[in-house]
């Protein structure tokens, strides 16, 4: 059995355990400390670090199957691995100075990493000064390291600093993913040095300095089509765990005013059909993609503005078609699967707070894609 896929087998195994402590990681409104644990332990977030910092260096693919699988147990927990998953690779593309910082004791980091360049930072002897407050700081409540980005007079940088040195801001009170943890994250004009801080244009290219330090093909890929590929993977990966619950829920359920069986009902039978032909679409998609991306890369090329504005539409496509899916699967549950301690009502909160995700955009992936297919340029700002 390769490595890859025993990790397969160990998201696999734990999916059942992030499932039960589903409700309680809500009211905690952040990962369960023992999950986060358990992440670690398994071996879970080096994937994408190179072998020559402890890592696995594995691939895109195994990444995205781990989240899926992930996902089928809690959709916050899943998208939480993915984010630090993903993290990891790009902490492995700063300069090789940062990296001996950040793997110093271990092949991984707790890091989270904001993308919106709100925050400023003014040229100082041999770094930065930054200051800046960040939202959406998945994974900052268990942080030990953090990246955000900030306008340098050279344009959206993205600086690294070590947890201790931000202020963390609890204001994730949402409907949906309460789990993440995603709270606002504040630094107070601290110094960075020049080494740990990368222009985030080159994580959109694929020309960072990880790039030039190591061989391996994913340490020149875009950053766009890997958040959008991997971050759809747990969503996905959520619709098909609630599928699977909704399967067992006809086959068990007994309809209150006629006594009849839900699984003898063709609306119960028309639902499971429906979606589990849509999100089977949705995976071949997503996989196709995934691979299509690695074999690019593998062979020494690259993603042009095509390829990324597709990555970008098949990561908001899959989350797309697992929403409505999800929805079409509660509206069949009956409306006991809106009590609290039910999936059906969670996912579906779940799937309908990440679908606003920037990266998940429907109507802006749409255009940007249709723009692109035309032969014209993206707006400068659009994330592809």
């Amino acid at each position: 059995m390769t490595l890859g896929s025993e990790l397969l087998d160990r998201a696999r195994e734990m999916a059942p355990k992030l499932a039960e402590r589903a409700q309680r990681a809500e009211e905690l409104r952040r990962p369960p400390d023992e999950s986060v644990r358990e992440l670690a332990g398994a071996g879970f977030l080096d994937v994408l670090v190179p072998r020559k910092r402890g890592g696995a260096e594995l691939d895109v693919a195994t990444v995205s199957g781990i989240a899926r699988e992930l996902g089928a147990g809690c959709a916050s927990t899943g998208w939480v691995a993915a984010i630090y998953m993903l993290h990891n690779w790009l902490l492995a593309l700063f300069p090789e100075e940062a990296q001996d910082e950040v793997f110093a004791e271990r092949p991984y980091a707790f890091a989270p990493c904001t993308l919106a360049p709100v925050g400023r930072a003014e040229p100082a002897g041999g770094g930065h000064r930054v200051t800046g407050r960040w939202s959406w700081g998945t994974g900052i409540m268990h942080a030990d390291w953090v990246m955000v980005s900030a306008l340098a007079p050279d344009g959206p940088t993205v600086f690294l600093l070590p947890a201790g040195e931000v202020a963390v801001h609890d204001v994730w009170f949402t409907s949906g993913m309460r789990a993440t943890g995603s709270n606002d994250i504040e630094v107070r004009d601290r110094f960075v040095p020049a080494h740990r801080s990368v222009p985030l244009l080159d994580f959109a290219q694929g020309s960072t300095p990880g790039a030039a330090l190591y061989d391996g093909p994913v340490y020149r890929m875009p950053l766009v089509s890997l958040l959008t590929l991997v971050g759809a993977s747990p969503i996905l990966g959520a619709a098909e765990g609630l599928l699977a619950a909704f399967r067992e829920r006809l086959r068990e359920r007994v309809l209150v005013y006629s006594g009849t069986r839900q699984a003898e009902k063709p609306s119960g039978q028309m639902r499971l059909g429906k979606a589990t032909a849509e999100l089977a679409a949705a995976r071949l998609l997503l996989d196709r993609t995934i691979a299509e991306l690695q074999d690019r890369y593998r062979d020494g090329g690259v993603s042009g503005l095509p390829e990324r504005a597709t990555a970008r539409l098949v990561g908001s496509q899959t989350v797309a078609v697992a929403r409505g899916a999800v929805n079409d699967i509660c509206l069949a549950a009956g409306a006991s699967a809106q009590l609290m301690h039910m999936p059906f009502q969670r996912v579906q909160r779940d799937l309908a707070t990440i679908s606003g995700h920037v990266a998940f955009d429907l109507d802006d992936t749409y255009a940007l894609y249709g723009r692109v297919a035309l032969g014209l340029d993206p707006d400068a700002t659009t994330l592809v």
